[in-house]
């Protein structure tokens, strides 16, 4: 199972994809970190550091290939990879 880092290296539009996790991640700070958001999660550091948020999801993600393993906090994320796919097929 190619994981959502693999995925970005090898698709034409990863920066465009990587802007749109990136504005998803932002708008949805809160569930990325329950405990209470950091001081320094400003939406440049979720931008510099979107690389790691990413593997990190990846993780939670792929642990099984048949099922993914998210808290419900973060179904957000799931349709929008979906849709990331959807767009990958229909551009492909």
């Amino acid at each position: 199972m190619m994981t959502l880092t693999d995925r970005l290296a090898t698709r034409p539009d990863a920066e465009r994809i990587r802007l749109r996790l990136g504005t998803a991640f932002i708008e949805n700070i809160d569930s990325l970190w329950p405990q209470g958001v950091p001081e320094d999660a400003t939406p440049e550091f979720i931008r510099d550091n979107l690389d790691g948020i990413v593997a990190v999801l990846d993780q939670m993600v792929g642990r099984d290939a048949n099922v993914r393993r998210l808290p419900r906090r973060l179904h957000w994320l799931l349709w929008l990879l979906d849709e990331l796919e959807e767009t990958a097929a229909f551009d492909g």
